[in-house]
């Protein structure tokens, strides 16, 4: 278990402090993906850094499986990192070694012998799906490779926890996704804790469980993806979760739909896990002589299942049949908002 308390980080001299991160406190369960997530200058990557121990904060503490890291010696602090593994937004691999040779690096300075440390590699190398090129560099690489790479070093000393900081922003969008499938694997073979810094809001809804939203270094907003999803209460919280349409926010897809269509209602419609495959529009639609338009929808996938919004304009109708519409609706477990 991961345990921060109180967590707070200054940088710059007393009469020009940055409060990198201010107060932070935040538990990560072992075993669950857990999201952290934030526009850049939020403070996500300072307090991923304190986690391991590369950035000392300013006051509070680090607890990890019990352990007080701030209290630990050197020697004992070295030990402590090499059960946590890091991944980088750039890889940071050497470009001078091969595959095999990068994997191995953790491994050299632990002191592992050769044999064991080949044994491990080609371990690493089947894992994350690089056979065949073990002996190629890093400039014969594809972006997606590259952070194959970075994920089976990050994984060499066998770690307990997996930091990835950033480490889809810089890969097109198939290959988040191959990569962010390869992590969820790893996460459910090994039972490793795998902490996610993001700014991108699919990266957190594909693979986490639960997340925490940060903003000018305060956690905002904690929860399971889906409650955030569902009811974002924060400002930022509400403008990650966004719809397709030209990256409005909720708010302001409601007040232009409201624009465009000033008769009748306005439904936000809310699917969740299972219910996404149901018919329940479809079943609504039966019960009621008026018409009925869906005028936006989205629905994507996440680690709960898919999740999706449907705005609907119901029109030329009375209260009683908007009423029977919309208690179809909610009797088959969706969330109703009328606009």
């Amino acid at each position: 278990m991961i345990e921060l308390k109180n967590v707070k980080k200054i940088f710059g001299s007393r009469e020009d402090q940055i409060h990198a991160v201010n107060g932070v406190t935040l538990t990560i369960n072992d075993g669950e993906i857990f999201g952290i997530i934030g526009y850049s200058g939020a403070g996500k990557s300072t307090l991923v850094r304190i986690i391991n121990q590369l950035e000392r904060q300013s006051a509070g503490d680090v607890i990890i499986d019990g352990r007080t890291m701030q209290s630990l010696s050197k020697k004992e602090l070295i030990q402590e990192r090499q059960s946590i593994g890091m991944i980088f937004q750039h890889f940071n691999l050497l470009w001078s070694r091969t595959v095999r040779q990068n994997i191995e690096l953790p491994l050299e300075f632990a002191g592992v012998p050769k044999e064991e440390r080949r044994k491990r590699s080609e371990e690493l190398i089947r894992m994350v799906g690089l056979e065949g090129r073990e002996n190629a560099y890093p400039s014969e690489l594809s972006g997606g490779q590259k952070q194959r790479v970075g994920i089976a070093r990050a994984l060499a000393n066998k770690p307990k926890i997996l930091l990835s900081d950033e480490a889809t922003s810089a890969l097109d969008p198939d290959t988040t996704e191959q990569i962010l499938d390869l992590l969820k694997e790893i996460n459910e073979q090994l039972g490793i804790t795998i902490v996610m810094i993001t700014h991108q809001m699919e990266v957190v809804q594909r693979v986490c469980s639960r997340m925490a939203v940060m903003s000018e270094g305060v956690i905002v907003e904690e929860g399971t993806v889906k409650q955030l999803f569902e009811h974002p209460r924060h400002e930022v919280t509400k403008r990650f979760v966004q719809n397709v349409d030209d990256n409005l926010t909720i708010e302001e897809l409601a007040e232009k739909l409201k624009t465009r269509y000033p008769d009748g209602q306005l439904l936000r419609l809310t699917f969740t896990g299972n219910n996404t495959d149901s018919a329940t529009i479809a079943n609504a639609i039966r019960k009621v002589s008026f018409p009925v338009s869906i005028v936006e929808s989205n629905i994507t996938d996440s680690a709960a299942g898919a999740y999706g919004v449907t705005y609907l304009h119901l029109y030329h109708g009375t209260d009683e049949e908007y009423n029977i519409f919309v208690e179809s609706v909610v009797s088959e477990n969706v969330i109703v908002e009328v606009l």
